[in-house]
């Protein structure tokens, strides 16, 4: 009995240790991890900044080639051994801060071309620039070996040059909403009778005519990117690493996932495969740091409710026509109410007495102060993100780019008035900053959306981690990635089946049509042969 006890015991023993055994976790791998950031622009490199450092305190080894390498300042405060840069900045092309001179934005009929064409010139500057990049160079000559690239989705697809020969899983990043000649490599449709476009900017709901608009825009883009733009790269591609570089357009469809930087809350919902992932807010921390104390004490001090005025970091608002400025100038003295604005330079002539002016300000901080009612913006993705998660509302001024497709779903929303910079006057804008002041609607939306935009099963930033590590993991192509990718548009978009379907109908309607002839044809001649045997008999 004893013996039969104690074998029992022990077999239990056996037992719960395997159980035990069996839940501890593996331990993590670690993924070698190479960045790959070909645009100069501040603002889109603010978007990765916050997944990267967060993937390098996990453990995981990053290399990053982009314009923005740690300061010296951030390696103080928090020192990533495993975090190494590959910095892109020459004399030749540095970072894109603070460079939009509002007196050179276009405002023309043929804008969608003009844009277009400034992006090509874009595209050329930053390829060629990083390309022939002597750091570049001898990182690819290299041939260090990786487990996941990172990228953006953007202007820049030249560099997946620089990784091609890697053969592992590609993740990019959309800082703005997808672009329409991204929706073909990721095998999804364009959505465009309720979508508007980047180059369109339609309002929201969109007419008839403005659908027209939507789809030849959305059209057009994707044409000139494809041909001209694609040339363009993979002529440069040729020019500094020939031998081997497959085309563009096949590289560019075996990206394994794409984080987008996008909420469904802001933008509306859209019917995405498991590889496209929406993370809007990505570059957002949940925490508040203290102000500054001038900033403090100016803000603490405006119990009237304060106006916060800030176009990014690219817009240089100190280069706004002088008439502009009167208008602004003449609006914000008006105001019973504080301003605080992001200006430049050192000097504002005839600034109000109610307006504190920096060359910089902590935005997000700013905004989650208790006394800002509302943000004056231009339309910005990161700024617009920043007002929506902290429950404030806006007047927006777009200028170039996404800003108006950002402007007119918030205002969709209900939570932004619009002022076009074309038509900025006295009059409208002021009635745009009482409305958003005044009327308690904006600010209960303002409310409501911030609820909506916040409220989910992870933050931003813990879903970009989870899915990085998944598609590190090998859980890529084969599983994530949508089986249309791979067919050409016509079949796809069921092209194919819908001109067979209609080939099948103009047959069939032929062919009742012939039978009816026939028949027709036949009861005549049948009735015009017995008229004609009636009228012999007659006769005889």
């Amino acid at each position: 009995m004893i013996v039969s006890r104690s074998r029992w015991l022990l077999l239990c023993s056996l037992v719960l240790l395997a159980c035990c055994s069996a839940n501890v976790d593996e331990p993590e791998r670690k993924l070698k991890i190479l960045g790959v950031f070909g645009h100069p622009g501040r603002s889109h490199f603010i978007v990765f900044k916050s997944l990267l450092e967060e993937l390098a305190r996990r453990g995981h080894e990053l290399t990053v080639i982009s314009y923005f390498p740690r300061t010296e300042k951030a390696k103080a405060e928090e020192p990533l051994s495993n975090y190494k840069d590959i910095s892109l900045v020459t004399e030749e092309l540095n970072m894109f801060v603070n460079i939009v001179d509002l007196h050179v934005i276009s405002h023309s009929h043929y804008r969608l071309i003009l844009d277009m064409l400034w992006m090509s010139q874009l595209v050329q500057l930053a390829c060629d620039a990083g390309l022939k990049n002597p750091r570049v160079k001898e990182f690819v000559a290299a041939g260090e070996k990786f487990d996941l690239v990172i990228t953006e989705s953007f202007n820049t697809r030249c560099f997946f040059a620089l990784f091609h020969q890697q053969e592992v899983p590609v993740i990019e990043i959309s800082t703005l909403q997808l672009l329409p000649w991204v929706y073909a490599d990721l095998g999804l449709s364009s959505e465009a009778s309720y979508k508007p476009s980047i180059g369109s900017r339609s309002p929201r709901p969109m007419n008839f005519w403005q659908r027209m608009w939507n789809v030849f825009a959305d059209v057009f883009m994707t044409v000139v990117v494809k041909t001209v733009f694609y040339r363009i790269d993979q002529n440069l591609i040729e020019k500094y690493y020939s031998g081997g570089v497959p085309k563009l357009k096949e590289m560019s469809s075996n990206t394994s996932l794409m984080l987008v930087n996008t909420h469904f809350s802001l933008h509306g919902p859209q019917p995405y495969p498991p590889n496209v992932v929406e993370v809007g807010g990505l570059h957002i921390s949940p925490k508040i740091n203290p102000l500054p104390q001038d900033i403090k004490k100016f803000l603490d001090e405006a119990h009237e409710g304060v106006l916060y005025f800030n176009f990014g970091s690219m817009v240089k608002t100190s280069t706004i026509p002088e008439d502009k400025l009167t208008v602004l100038l003449n609006v914000l003295a008006s105001l019973p109410r504080k301003v605080i604005w992001k200006w430049e330079t050192d000097d504002l002539p005839m600034k109000p007495n109610n307006v504190l002016v920096k060359k910089w300000l902590p935005q997000f901080d700013i905004l989650n102060h208790p006394n800002v009612k509302c943000y004056f913006g231009h339309g910005g993705l990161l700024g617009l993100s920043e007002g929506v998660y902290s429950g404030v509302p806006m007047v927006l001024m777009p200028f170039y780019g996404d800003q108006h497709l950002n402007a007119m779903a918030a205002k969709a929303r209900g939570v932004a008035e619009i002022v076009e910079f074309t038509e900025l006057n006295e009059q409208n804008l002021r009635h745009a900053l009482d409305e958003v002041f005044n009327n308690t609607k904006y600010r209960e939306n303002a409310r409501r959306l911030s609820k909506a935009f916040r409220d989910r099963p992870a933050t931003p930033l813990q879903t970009a981690v989870w899915w990085t590590e998944y598609i590190g993991r090998g859980n890529g192509l084969p599983y994530v990635k949508s089986e249309a990718s791979s067919l050409p548009w016509y079949v796809r978009n069921l092209v194919d089946v819908m001109a067979a379907f209609a080939a099948m109908g103009l047959v069939t309607l032929y062919a009742i049509y012939w039978v009816s002839k026939r028949l027709l044809c036949g009861r005549k001649k049948t009735k015009a042969d017995a008229n004609h045997y009636a009228n012999s008999k007659k006769k005889n």
